[in-house]
């Protein structure tokens, strides 16, 4: 079993009106040898240029990666994440609030693994889109590009 498990993490980067810049650890299970499946938690520092203002934002993922063809995968990440959103209260005077919330995101993907050392260790690259597309989700309208490693134990 403990062959099966994998720790690593990744870190992401996404731009446009919103930058994301965030750092994630994992721990995956690779239940057969094309599915890994884990939980993991995640730090990001969020910039939204159109309301100009920034905050930290925090949550936990449940994640699946799905191996297709020699080292091309699909993935999918569940995410709930907390931060501070911008909410306008009255469009026409633009007046806002500024309030802490948890917000869900379905990030649905694909990207490309390469093992490395023993075989049991690999990095990835991936391009996801969240398909919820909640307006206060730091993924809305952007792709998000992530890169990561798993190290088998």
């Amino acid at each position: 079993m403990k062959d099966r498990i994998q720790i690593g993490g990744g870190l992401g980067l996404s731009f446009g009106d919103i930058i994301s810049i965030e750092i994630a650890p994992a721990i995956g299970y690779r239940v057969t040898p094309k599915l890994t499946t884990g939980v993991g938690f995640r730090y990001s520092y969020y910039k939204d240029n159109y309301f100009k203002y920034s905050t930290n934002l925090y949550g936990g993922q449940v994640f699946g990666r799905y191996l297709v063809f020699q080292g091309l995968f699909l993935e999918g990440d569940f995410e709930a994440n907390n931060f501070e959103v911008v909410k306008v209260t009255d469009p026409l005077t633009g007046i806002y609030t500024i309030e802490r919330d948890w917000i869900p995101s379905l990030l649905l993907g694909g990207g490309y693994s390469q093992q490395v050392g023993n075989g049991r260790s690999v990095f990835f690259i991936s391009i996801l889109y969240d398909v919820l597309q909640d307006q206060y989700s730091p993924y809305y309208r952007v792709p998000v590009i992530r890169a990561g490693f798993a190290i088998g134990l």
